[in-house]
């Protein structure tokens, strides 16, 4: 079922993202979901859904655009759409979904990607608007309470949430230090490297619960530590811009830099040693922020494009820098290495002036 997935390190990016993704057939039955989104549409077990036709899982008005999209990568064509539909149990969902097609080492499509993130809260609260204007007064005094009440509960949340990683990150380092230099070692760092991603979108969070932002220095900076440490990597941090972002914006911005920092330890390993990485942000001319990831290692294969790449990771990569507003791009470091450039325009970034 799972036939033609590249790398274990591609397969604990789909399991451990956010967002529900799928992996369909040129017919367009469905041969892969991954666990948060199996969860978000609350099916109990893949088999279930297996091998159906993705449409039929839809509301019947939905049903031609679906096939529309279906149709359109397997020619070779992305997809974007919003659209509702409800889980397996009944629940009102509304989904931003990219369908876009999977290549083979030929260039041939040979089976479709879909990414689909939860916009339920933006959808409703975009409806709720009109209502809230004629109850602003009362809304107001409503939420103050909620959050009062909310502050004692997210404390304690949080409190657990924390803990709850930290064990299973612990536990999954702990095995992978039992199949060191195995494919099995290597695919529990790469599960532990995925959640360590999570677990700092919620640590930036929980240090400050009231912006509801994360401070995006901070996020990218740890988590790049965590990552080389834990791969056995050397990473230099340049100074970067003091910018919040919001968490959903942070989280893919985090599933990429974890899969080019992966990318850097396995490929610059080749020589025998590990390679040394260097991580910079900066804010463009334009508004926009730039994420350079490069490294010394062996280098990159002539003509190597990440948007037309087909590794399944790096096509991930893509498709979340294109839902953030920008794109990824590739070439040769100062040091003959790989290089790899990620700009983003996002839609909720606020900037603070840079410490003395």
């Amino acid at each position: 079922m799972m036939a033609g997935v590249e790398s274990g390190l591609a397969l604990s990016i789909l399991d451990n993202s956010p967002d529900c993704i799928k992996l369909i057939e040129l017919d367009g039955t469905l041969g892969y979901m991954n666990p948060n989104g199996l969860c978000a549409m609350e099916i109990d077990d893949f088999a279930q859904v297996a091998d159906r036709p993705w449409p039929d899982l839809w509301p019947p008005e939905h049903r031609q655009t679906l096939t529309a999209a279906i149709r359109d990568a397997s020619q070779g064509r992305i997809s974007r759409f919003e659209a509702f539909c409800p889980t397996a149990r009944g629940t009102p969902r509304w989904w931003q979904v990219t369908v876009s097609p999977v290549r083979n080492a030929r260039g041939v499509v040979e089976r479709i990607l879909s990414i689909s993130r939860d916009v339920t809260e933006n959808v409703e609260a975009r409806r709720q608007l009109e209502e809230q204007a004629r109850h602003l007064a009362d809304e107001v005094a409503q939420k103050d309470a909620a959050l009062a009440q909310q502050k004692i509960l997210l404390g304690e949340i949080d409190h657990r949430v924390k803990n709850s990683f930290a064990a299973v990150i612990a536990l999954l380092r702990m095995q992978a230090r039992g199949h060191r230099g195995d494919l099995a070692g290597t695919a529990l760092d790469d599960a532990a490297n995925r959640i360590s991603t999570l677990a700092r979108v919620h640590e930036q969070l929980h240090l400050d619960p009231g912006s509801r932002l994360i401070q995006l220095c901070d996020y990218l900076g740890q988590l790049a530590r965590d990552i080389c440490g834990a791969l056995g990597a050397g990473v230099a941090l340049a100074p970067m811009p003091q910018v919040r972002v919001a968490p959903a914006d942070a989280a893919a911005i985090g599933q990429i830099l974890a899969e080019l920092l992966g990318n850097a330890v396995r490929h610059g390993s080749a020589s025998g040693r590990p390679p040394q990485i260097r991580v910079a942000l900066t804010e463009t001319d334009d508004h926009g922020l730039l994420l350079v990831v490069e490294d010394d290692g062996p280098g990159l294969p002539m003509g190597f494009d990440p948007e037309t790449g087909t590794g399944l990771g790096m096509q991930i990569c893509s498709i979340y820098a294109r839902q953030l507003g920008g794109g990824i791009s590739a070439g040769a470091s100062a040091e003959g290495g790989a290089r790899f450039e990620l700009r983003l325009r996002l839609a909720e970034v606020s900037g603070e002036a840079a410490p003395e």
